[in-house]
């Protein structure tokens, strides 16, 4: 059994269980066997997908009208008899002009696979190419196929039971690619059991369309588990529009997310960062104007970004109702007189606050808003493009004990401190080369605490910031050429700007020698002040700030200070008051193929 027959198998049987227990058994659908599915191929000419093949092989099938939205499924020879009175038809029909004439084209390619009481029809794309096994709705009035209810089988069967056993709407990948049938939801009436598809509010597709370059595509989200670890319900139309859309580039300008991971980017981890910087930047505001960011009780709750940089967010201060949650937009570039604020509280609620910003007249919501028009589209936002269900973190015990914080944070000193706020890689790369090596190429040794730091941790990045190269690799990239080009770079800019510039360089005397930098440009180094690298000065050149003077700790004290929040000069990157140093403090090793 392959992985697409298990994908079958396993969604029927969540179906099956959940029927069992809210419906009136139906009819079993008969089964096919290799044989039968074989000659039922050789009399269409065409290829079945391996996971209509494993569909049809299960036993036990329920035959009531359970697939969206109201279709039974049938059994081979059922299936086979209905393709050719479909078929036949519409050969009879291809005289005259119209779209029999045209069904009679492309019929014979179509398998169906579930029929409804009204007579309409699903139908399997057999037909070779990128819709090969697509699932299409055949509507015996109209005679004509639209966008494909689901992609394959496995979707159809694997929606269905999501919207069955989490109670998620199905059909909303149909929808959010412009089809006509609307998501819908599973209802079971009282006494009779009888299972019902009710069609649901399509949110903000009733005011956009899906793009076509790039469609949304709903990502499964157990709400339940969201909720308990934000601790608060949220919106029903941010729901919604997750179940819909997953997450969405809104009128190319807004990022919406929903919980969903994807490489980088996890829910979770954007949600706790957006929040911590919001906190930072409040502290910005006079003390009677900040609002309370998440998870303070009524603090502001994330749920997207622009590209222009704007953080945005529900504030929740102004009810126990998730429903009446208005949206508050942190903008970054608010214009002086144009009567918007940094911190802009609007008076509409999440799809009133997109309604507005894809309206077709000129009107401003109140207060006014910068988004006079967007265009009405969705799509999956790019660098999100693989994006899978999200789980909430696990609650886990302190890695320190009380004891260890207060070793780690305040009482301990050089690489036993360290070592506690920051556990080691247990194999540290260094490179292929000697120390020897690296000493003749200097003309000099380099001090012995660095010598020892890097054989404990090795090459890596401190705190997702401050990058280590590997000072012993041979091949490329070399530590030399790091240094080399460093330099370089520097002395570009100081016979430009000397004054801003205002050190020597390494081999001159108390050159600047750096051996660490940072994602934002900065460097790390030493002034190559006398004979005894053991007392040489450590400098940081900051990118984006002037010039400070050399600090005064050694490397392992200065690491450790940094990490601990206490570190303060120009370019540094800090830690917020919030924040706790014992979250932040890690090391991330890197391999031989990382340590460029």
């Amino acid at each position: 059994m392959n992985d697409t027959e298990d994908a079958v198998r396993d969604s029927w049987g969540g179906i099956a269980a959940w029927l069992r227990e809210h419906t009136q058994r139906g009819p079993s659908r008969a089964a096919a066997d290799t044989e039968r599915l074989l000659a039922a191929e050789a009399e269409l000419g065409l290829a079945m997908p391996v996971d209509l093949r494993a569909w049809w092989r299960l036993d036990d099938v329920d035959a009531a009208f359970w697939i969206p939205v109201e279709f039974a499924p049938l059994d081979l020879d059922e299936a086979m008899e209905a393709r050719n009175v479909l078929v036949l038809v519409a050969r009879d029909e291809a005289a005259h002009p119209g779209p029999l004439a045209d069904a009679a084209e492309y019929l014979p390619g179509l398998l169906p696979i579930a029929g409804s009481p009204g007579g309409d029809h699903l139908l399997v794309d057999l037909r070779p190419g990128p819709a090969h096994g697509a699932v299409l709705l055949w509507n015996h009035e109209e005679w004509g196929l639209e966008v494909p209810l689901w992609d394959s089988v496995t979707e159809m069967l694997a929606d269905t039971a999501r919207a069955l056993t989490a109670g998620s709407p199905a059909l909303t990948r149909h929808a959010a690619r412009g089809g006509t049938e609307r998501p819908c939801v599973a209802t079971v009436t009282a006494g009779s059991r009888d299972l019902l598809w009710e069609e649901v509010d399509p949110g903000i597709l009733a005011f956009t369309s899906p793009s076509t370059r790039r469609p949304p595509v709903p990502v499964p989200v157990d709400w339940a588990a969201v909720e308990e670890w934000l601790g608060a319900g949220l919106p029903s139309d941010y729901k919604q529009l997750a179940d819909l859309c997953g997450p969405v580039d809104f009128g190319e300008f807004l990022w919406i997310h929903v919980p969903c991971v994807d490489g980088r980017f996890d829910y979770g981890d954007w949600l706790r960062e957006t929040h911590r910087q919001a906190r930072k930047q409040v502290r910005m505001l006079p003390e009677e104007e900040r609002p309370r960011v998440h998870p303070e009780p009524g603090g502001l709750l994330a749920w997207g970004a622009s590209r222009g940089g704007d953080m945005l967010f529900w504030d929740t201060s102004v009810s126990d109702d998730p429903e009446a949650w208005t949206v508050v937009v942190r903008h970054t570039g608010a214009i002086p007189g144009s009567g918007l604020r940094d911190w802009h509280r609007y008076d509409l609620t999440l799809t009133a606050y997109l309604r507005h910003t894809v309206r077709e007249t000129w009107d401003s919501p109140s207060p006014p808003g910068p988004l006079l028009h967007l265009p009405g589209t969705v799509a999956r936002t790019a660098f999100l493009d693989a994006a899978q269900p999200w789980t909430a973190p696990v609650p886990v015990e302190p890695r320190l004990t009380e004891a260890e914080r207060r070793v780690a944070l305040e009482t301990g000193t050089g690489l036993d401190a360290l070592r506690l706020l920051t556990p080691p890689p247990e194999r540290p790369h260094l490179g292929d080369g000697t120390w020897e090596q690296l000493f003749d190429t200097l003309g000099s040794r380099l001090p012995r605490e660095y010598v020892r730091l890097m054989e404990v941790y090795g090459a890596g990045c401190w705190s997702g910031w401050l990058r280590f190269p590997a000072p012993l690799r041979t091949a490329a990239p070399r530590f030399m050429a790091y240094v080399e080009e460093t330099l370089e770079a520097y002395e570009d800019l100081k016979e430009g700007s000397p004054d801003w510039y205002p050190l020597s360089t390494w081999p001159e005397s108390d050159g600047f020698l750096p051996f660490a930098d940072s994602i934002d440009g900065d460097h790390l180094g030493w002034l190559t002040q006398g004979e005894d690298p053991d007392a040489w000065p450590l400098i940081f050149w900051p990118r984006h700030a002037d010039q400070g003077p050399a600090l005064e700790g050694g490397l392992m004290d200065t690491l450790l200070a940094w990490q601990r929040g206490r570190l303060v000069t120009p370019g540094l990157c800090g830690l917020d008051e919030d924040d706790d140093p014992v979250e932040f403090a890690g090391f991330e090793p890197w391999e031989h193929g990382g340590d460029g």
